[in-house]
């Protein structure tokens, strides 16, 4: 196994940016579960299929699943986001090309803690409309944006790494 350089690197004013609005979005969808909760149904529509109607129920506590998983991967995230010298990279990782590989790859996962939050905020409020309304679906065209920008970013930053040799 190669020997990578361990750098410190400080972070980023787009790290930081990107960090407070994964906090806010936490923060709102852990405040949105709680302002909603005495206006829940017992039954929550829990699972959508792939026209996106609901094909699936829980009880209310399955609310309280996805502020809990964003949480636990926003604290992964954050945590992995320390050790870039473990990452996979495309290409070698030299004492010349480390720094930039690095924050290309920290830019990489906290981007993509961001759009996982984000998914799972809207997932959240759709499971919370659909419940509300009884029977609504889930909104193709904003799931759609959140994925295309999720594995958008996964393909932009694997190109710029590329390109970092």
């Amino acid at each position: 196994m190669e020997q990578r350089p361990v750098i410190h690197l400080a972070r980023t004013k787009a790290e930081i940016i990107l960090d407070v609005i994964s906090l806010f979005v936490i923060i709102s969808m852990i405040a949105y579960v709680a302002y909603m909760w005495q206006d829940m149904p017992e039954r929550m529509p829990m699972h959508f299929n792939g026209k996106g109607e609901i094909d699936g129920w829980g009880n209310k506590m399955s609310l309280i699943a996805l502020p809990l998983i964003g949480v636990i991967i926003y604290v992964g995230l954050t945590l992995l986001s320390k050790v870039p010298h473990v990452y996979n990279y495309p290409t070698p990782i030299t004492a010349q090309n480390a720094r930039g590989q690095y924050q290309n790859a920290r830019l990489l996962i906290n981007s993509l803690k961001t759009v996982i939050v984000i998914l799972f905020g809207f997932i959240e409020w759709s499971v919370i409309q659909s419940a509300k309304e009884g029977n609504a679906d889930l909104n193709w065209w904003v799931l759609g944006l959140i994925l295309v920008m999720l594995f958008g970013t996964i393909i932009f930053f694997i190109i710029r790494s590329i390109k970092l040799k």
